[in-house]
């Protein structure tokens, strides 16, 4: 059974569902995105762990950006008002960046984590980020035209093969508040993690799509390098939205993190 509820947090409120028992999960979605991200994950991976899913500030029906306040201080006052005193963080892009940040921020609170397509704060581009690459677009043409540039930029580019992922995707890009792209208060950006990636000591999960853009590939190796107990995964035939793309391949990758968490002090990588 999924109980939806607003969880408040200074000066807004976030969007939640919940459903299951057992060791706590929670997912959090990427850029533009919603918690819509985890539809085909969040009623499969119920059935043995408590599964919380949610919008991000200026997300889906979350409320907009405060000045001030951060993703991983909203993190962490959602954990506390659902009585959760650690849990696994599984995250894609954005949602991978805030997991990483909460880790290293109050390791105390995070069992594990998973992290699918991440960014990396603070590592250098060789090519222009993708969403500084909309938000310029939304700047000289505005929101409409960014939406437009984005669903038709090469990092979704795989989605085409998948019609259900091209819908989801093209469903969470419309409805998107965009706040971000209309000059609104933003939320802060997230402290700049590159240079303390050997601080981790939370077991980690990097997972990639085969068909990625070649940076979010070059920083999920990376990661998995220089984090500790970390592995790294990559989904065969997906992209950057594998877990909408392959579902399958990704709830069997993360469920197999999940039970080594539960059985082993920690996780190593096989192809370091």
């Amino acid at each position: 059974m999924t109980a939806s509820r607003r969880v408040q947090v200074p000066d807004g409120a976030l969007a939640c569902e919940e459903a299951g028992a057992g060791p706590a999960v929670v997912l959090l979605h990427g850029f533009s995105f919603d918690r819509r991200l985890w539809n085909p994950l969040f009623p499969a991976l119920s059935d043995g762990y408590r599964v919380v899913r949610y919008d991000l500030r200026g997300f889906g029906a979350s409320t907009p950006p405060a000045l001030g306040r951060g993703h991983v201080a909203d993190l962490v006052v959602l954990l506390d008002d659902l009585g959760i005193e650690r849990a696994t963080l599984v995250g894609l892009s954005l949602g991978a960046n805030v997991a990483l940040a909460a880790a290293l921020d109050h390791p105390d609170r995070v069992d594990g984590l998973v992290l699918a397509s991440p960014g990396l704060p603070g590592h250098q581009w060789s090519q222009e980020r993708p969403p500084e690459a909309a938000l310029a677009v939304a700047a000289r043409h505005g929101v409409e035209a960014a939406r437009r540039f984005w669903l038709d930029h090469p990092v979704f580019a795989s989605t085409r093969a998948y019609p259900p992922a091209r819908a989801a995707l093209e469903q969470m890009v419309a409805s998107f508040p965009a706040h971000q792209w209309r000059g609104a208060p933003v939320t802060p950006p997230l402290p700049a993690v590159a240079d303390r990636l050997g601080m981790v000591e939370t077991p980690t999960l990097v997972v990639n799509g085969e068909l990625d853009v070649d940076g979010y590939r070059e920083i999920g190796s990376l990661i998995a390098h220089r984090v500790p107990r970390a592995a790294h995964v990559t989904v065969p035939a997906a992209g950057h939205v594998m877990c909408l793309e392959r579902p399958d391949e990704f709830e069997r990758a993360l469920r197999g993190f999940l039970v080594q968490l539960a059985g082993a002090p920690s996780v190593t990588t096989p192809d370091r």
